[in-house]
C-alpha cells in the first residue's frame, strides 16, 4: 500500500490535541494522547523525539501565538511592558493547566523566545542595565504567571471568618460589590505598582553598561 501523500501527523496538531487534554483533564500522557489521535506513541515521538518535554515547549509556542501581534518597540517601555503582560496573561489565563508545567522547564520555543528578546531590547534602550534586566524581566513573568493562575480560582479565594472585627472579612464584603473581574482588577493594580517599582529602579540605578540612562 502506498505511503500518504499528506503526513497523517503534524506538530502543532500533536500540541493541539495535547493542550485540548490538558484543559480538559488538567494532566498530559502520552498514551492518552495517542489514544485521542488514534496512532501509536511511537508516532508521537516520531514528531517529538524529546517527548512530553518536547511537546510540552511546542504548546509554549502555540500559546505565544494567542499574544498580541508583535507589539510596537517603539513605544515608551512602561506602555510595552504593559501590553506586553497584558496578552500574555490573556494567554495563559485561557489555559491555567498548562502554567505549572511550563515554569518546570527551560524556555526555548522560538516563537516566546522572540517575545522576551523584544521586551528586553525595549527595556535596555530604556536605560535598564544588563545586571538588572534579566530579574525586570522575571519579576513581570512570576507576576504574570501568578496571576493567570488567580484567574482560574474559586470565586471565593478566602473563607469567611465570622469575626464581625476582621479586617479581611470586611475586605473580601466590599470586594464582592465590585463590578467586573476581580482577578482582572488585582492584576491590573499589581502590574501598576510592579511597573512604577521598575522606574523607580531605573531612576536610581547607575548608567547601564553602554552610559544608557533614561529620561524618567
Amino acid at each position: 500500500m502506498p505511503r500518504p501523500s499528506v503526513p497523517l501527523l503534524s506538530r502543532d496538531q500533536i500540541a493541539i490535541a495535547a493542550l485540548a487534554q490538558l484543559d480538559e483533564s488538567g494532566t498530559l500522557t502520552l498514551p492518552k494522547l495517542a489514544s485521542g489521535l488514534n496512532v501509536s506513541v511511537s508516532s508521537i515521538y516520531h514528531h517529538f523525539a524529546g517527548g512530553r518535554e518536547e511537546i510540552i515547549e511546542r504548546i509554549r509556542g502555540l500559546l505565544t501565538g494567542e499574544w498580541p501581534s508583535p507589539l510596537d518597540e517603539d513605544l515608551d517601555w512602561r506602555d510595552y511592558a504593559e501590553q506586553w503582560a497584558h496578552g500574555y496573561r490573556a494567554a495563559m489565563a485561557r489555559h491555567p493547566h498548562v502554567v505549572p508545567l511550563l515554569t518546570l522547564q527551560t524556555v526555548s520555543a522560538p516563537e516566546t523566545l522572540a517575545s522576551y528578546e523584544a521586551l528586553a531590547r525595549v527595556l535596555r534602550r530604556a536605560g535598564f542595565a544588563d545586571e538588572d534586566l534579566l530579574h525586570a524581566v522575571s519579576v513581570l513573568d512570576c507576576f504574570i504567571l501568578g496571576s493567570a493562575l488567580d484567574a482560574s480560582a474559586p470565586l471565593d479565594v478566602w473563607a469567611d471568618s465570622g469575626d464581625p472585627g476582621s479586617a479581611l472579612r470586611a475586605a473580601i464584603a466590599v470586594t464582592r460589590t465590585q463590578p467586573g473581574d476581580r482577578s482582572l482588577r488585582s492584576f491590573e493594580l499589581g502590574l501598576h505598582a510592579l511597573l512604577a517599582g521598575l522606574a523607580e529602579l531605573l531612576r536610581v540605578s547607575p548608567p547601564g553598561p553602554r552610559g544608557r540612562r533614561s529620561s524618567c
